[in-house]
């Protein structure tokens, strides 16, 4: 045996030593490929259909293969793999048909006329001389890395597994959407793992969460087998690795099932108010600043890296096809994000099969008709506004999305409470800083940099400030503005919060404390994609923060 093939043999026989059935009666035909075929559609191409035809006689295949006895009674699963995606169906939303008198001497037929409702398999058929397995639905098969690649399958029925392979080279590959191959039986199809169960309820089986923190395939996802989001995002493990059960498709937009992802669309009114025609469109740069921003989060991931991925729907094209101009007649908004005409324009320009997934995100001029705030957003929520007026400067626009989604995610002027101007509230959720940036040097103005805060801000005691150790410990920082460093003054350092005696610990000259932000946003806030329901109770906060004009 060659290098390539003994390297081959290791590969496939961990591969399919995690595909069984019913280790105890289970029986293994290990079948040689004939033809598979893919279409492609959209761009990026996805897998709009994918058929399997296994033929008995050929490729080394027995001329008859062994008939399962009930599969609609005993259990059914399909598992395709190439290039890393993966088609998964517990063959359960279709109807069963046994073939020949009696039935299922003949052989079996399932039909899901729905699919890819509840499943990608529209036919299986298993007869004595072939097997036909025709797959449809977008992404129901990932678009080949090039020529000459290997698909792996397993349909498994009532202790019958039928295990196939197409191995390079191929007898004839076109693009990788027509595979024929003259090839070898599988290497082999083991018995060390039992399909069937999802003990946490992700519609991964057990078998493919590996728990190992590395994101190998559909067939090794690394999740966690007792947890259904183990990377703690609010999309389950299931929905990050195959299809979301209604249909979304996640994996296309880029989401990882151990690293966490925030998603959210943008939509954007253009008007011509108080300034030269213009768009409320996000540019991509100023969306890339928010991108690099939650990168470098100190947020640890399942998988061993720190930050989290923020995917951008502006409308960009391919898979990011949901934002899109709002064509609103006076370029601003009545109300807020729970106005009549808010949700009239999410129900619109908001696809259902996205709700519980993104965040969604309107931008016109103005909102509440005339409002100098920058924005408005629910607490624990999906939905936000940001309105900049004529002052739509990249900077502007990328520090108001974080400020906003931070609401979102549970985050408040002053970090835990609404104690705002804080200047050792190194966030830009702090008014201080949401449009200068925050203070990386330790001296208390913005320096620029968007952020949320860690944490490592001296508390300060407004009535007994001690001028020499500053915000961090050094430098020092005169904070009553007199040119002498004292050791022990009294002054109102966030004097510009008109609300501070009410959000402020109750008192005008109080303690003011530093906030971890990082650590306690709360990802999981998205109502329940299939029932619409939320665990938190709704709050809106407006920012009345007007943003400063170009």
């Amino acid at each position: 045996m060659g290098l390539e093939r003994r390297r081959l043999a290791r590969s496939f026989s961990l591969l399919w030593a995690i595909v069984s059935v019913s280790p105890a009666a289970a029986v293994d035909h290990l079948l040689g490929h004939k033809v598979s075929v893919s279409r492609y559609g959209g761009n990026p191409a996805v897998g709009r259909s994918f058929k399997l035809v296994v033929k008995g006689g050929k490729q080394g295949n027995p001329t008859a293969f062994s008939l399962p006895a009930n599969p609609a009674a005993g259990g059914a699963y399909v598992v395709v793999e190439r290039d890393g995606g993966v088609l998964v169906d517990s063959l359960t939303a279709g109807e069963w048909k046994g073939l020949g008198n009696p039935a299922g001497s003949r052989g079996w037929k399932y039909r899901n006329k729905n699919a890819p409702a509840g499943g990608p398999v529209k036919i299986l058929l298993v007869k004595q001389r072939v097997i036909k397995l025709v797959a449809k639905g977008t992404g129901s098969m990932p678009l080949p890395d090039g020529t000459s690649g290997s698909i792996h399958g397993v349909i498994a029925l009532d202790g019958e597994r039928y295990c196939t392979e197409a191995t390079p080279l191929h007898k004839t590959d076109v693009a990788g959407k027509i595979i024929k191959t003259a090839g070898e039986a599988p290497l082999a199809c083991a018995t060390a793992c039992a399909f069937g169960s999802d003990s946490d309820g992700d519609r991964l089986d057990d078998c493919v969460e590996t728990d190992t923190g590395v994101f190998a395939g559909g067939l090794d996802t690394g999740t966690d087998p007792n947890d259904a989001d183990t990377d703690d995002d609010g999309l389950s493990d299931g929905d990050e690795v195959l299809l979301a059960e209604n249909g979304l498709n996640l994996p296309a937009l880029g989401v990882n099932p151990l690293r966490r992802d925030i998603l959210v669309e943008y939509d954007w009114f253009d008007d011509g108010l108080e300034c030269s025609q213009h768009s409320h469109r996000p540019t991509a740069a100023a969306l890339d600043k928010v991108t690099v921003a939650f990168a470098a989060a100190p947020v640890l991931n399942p998988d061993g890296s720190t930050g989290i991925n923020f995917i951008h729907d502006r409308g960009q094209g391919g898979a990011f096809d949901g934002g899109n101009r709002i064509p609103d007649a006076d370029g601003v908004l009545v109300g807020g994000v729970s106005s009549p005409e808010f949700q009239t324009y999410k129900s619109a320009h908001f696809a259902d099969e996205r709700r519980g997934y993104f965040h969604y995100t309107i931008l016109p001029h103005r909102y509440n008709t005339s409002s100098g705030s920058s924005g408005q957003a629910e607490v624990y929520g999906d939905d936000m506004i940001v309105s900049l007026y004529c002052a739509n400067s990249d900077k502007n626009v990328a520090h108001t999305i974080m400020h906003e989604i931070g609401h979102n995610l549970g985050l408040r002027h002053g970090g835990r409470n609404s104690c705002n101007y804080k200047p050792n509230y190194n966030s830009v959720m702090n008014y201080r800083y949401q449009f200068p940036g925050v203070d990386d040097n330790c001296t208390p103005p913005g320096n620029g940099v968007l952020d949320y805060s860690i944490g490592d801000r001296l508390s300060l005691d407004e009535n007994d400030l001690d001028e020499n150790v500053g915000v961090c410990g050094s430098p020092s920082w005169d904070w009553n503005g007199n040119s002498i460093i004292e050791s022990s003054v009294a002054d109102d350092l966030n004097s510009a919060d008109e609300f501070q005696e009410f959000v402020c610990d109750d008192s005008t000259m109080s303690v003011l404390e530093d906030y971890d932000d990082w650590a306690n946003l709360v990802l999981d806030v998205l109502p329940n994609p299939l029932s619409g329901a939320s665990r938190f109770a709704s709050l809106l906060i407006d920012c009345e923060n007007p943003a400063p004009m170009p």
